[in-house]
């Protein structure tokens, strides 16, 4: 009898751990680790990048006290985003309809090919590359080029965290992090939608059906590369890009569009100074061959889009009700250590 109730006793005490809050949360966390990685290894063959982002979160989760999983619920949008984007690779194939090859082509053709002496302006880069194979203005160009198309990911991340933790805006960081979620959200839908095929694949292949996956979807990048005497940008674009056929909208246009819109209304200033960094992005996708100019202008319209939504509806329907936008980064860092040392406070 005694021991029946001790047992029903360890199992009540257990209950009772299991519906902490702090439990619960990591336990939730411990559950979409292994969904992700039970996914990950039926989709697509699972990399020791996938271990390590996995054991990366539960030790946030698991060992982060309240910093640490403030952190991982505000960071949450980028944790999503990049599991859906690289289980792409595992989808796009099978699920995508016929990919719009010409379509595109002749609508850039119809609207911008009088821009230049070729039939659009990124086979006239590409022409001029070709031409201009040694000189110091093609080598500044694919320089300049590939380091604008290199930091498309870490831009957002590094805005973000100055944001969040340096300057300790809540309000302003849930502002951007949830725009970029729309938008990677609408985003992700179109590419399902409406696969696109870039200029690159047309330049290379024309009009035809690809048969098979296509290894090399790098473009111009490889020119960087060349200089380098190394395989880093084509490595990297080829192992990272899920999908070769999602050209419309560019979220090569779309992050940078919507970085630029929040920083100009956050800070001001000079305004005209944030357009040249989506100028910078735009220029770098037409000249690398990637995007045509139609792709970056629905990129940017999904971005002010996102924008809006976020601004008018997220943040006051739904995120003001349910976040503390007062209680920061810094501020939970002084919580955190007033429950470690109560004495301290």
């Amino acid at each position: 009898m005694k021991k029946q109730q001790d047992i029903s006793e360890k199992l009540k005490a257990f209950w009772r751990y299991l519906n902490a809050s702090e439990q619960r949360f990591n336990i939730a966390v411990l559950v979409g680790i292994a969904i992700y990685l039970t996914l990950i290894g039926k989709l697509i063959k699972t990399r020791p990048d996938h271990i390590f982002f996995a054991l990366i979160i539960f030790a946030f989760a698991v060992l982060g006290k309240k910093w640490g999983k403030m952190l991982l619920t505000d960071w949450a949008p980028w944790i999503f985003f990049w599991m859906a984007y690289d289980m792409m690779r595992g989808v796009a194939d099978t699920f995508r309809s016929t990919i719009n090859i010409a379509q595109p082509y002749e609508i850039e053709k119809s609207l911008f090919g009088w821009l230049t002496p070729a039939d659009i302006p990124a086979f006239y880069f590409q022409s001029w590359q070709q031409l201009h194979e040694s000189s110091f203005l093609k080598t500044f160009f694919d320089v300049f080029t590939s380091n604008i198309y290199a930091i498309h990911f870490p831009m957002p991340l590094i805005i973000g965290w100055i944001i969040w933790h340096t300057l300790n805006d809540r309000r302003n960081y849930y502002q951007l992090i949830y725009t970029l979620t729309v938008l990677n959200f609408m985003a992700l839908v179109t590419f399902m939608l409406y696969p696109a095929a870039p200029p690159w694949y047309v330049f290379e292949h024309g009009f035809v059906q690809p048969t098979g996956e296509f290894l090399e979807a790098a473009g111009a990048l490889v020119n960087f590369d060349k200089l380098i005497g190394s395989n880093v940008l084509r490595s990297i674009w080829n192992t990272f890009n899920s999908n070769k056929f999602a050209a419309i909208p560019s979220l090569h246009s779309g992050y940078p569009s919507a970085i630029a819109l929040f920083m100009w209304l956050r800070f001001g200033g000079k305004h005209w100074l944030w357009i040249l960094y989506p100028a910078a992005a735009w220029f770098s996708a037409v000249y690398l061959n990637h995007h045509y100019i139609i792709d970056l202008i629905i990129g940017s319209l999904y971005a002010f889009t996102a924008y809006a939504f976020t601004k008018y509806i997220l943040i006051p329907k739904l995120f003001d009700r349910i976040v503390n936008f007062d209680l920061g980064s810094k501020e939970m860092l002084v919580v955190q250590r007033n429950a470690i040392n109560p004495q301290d406070s």
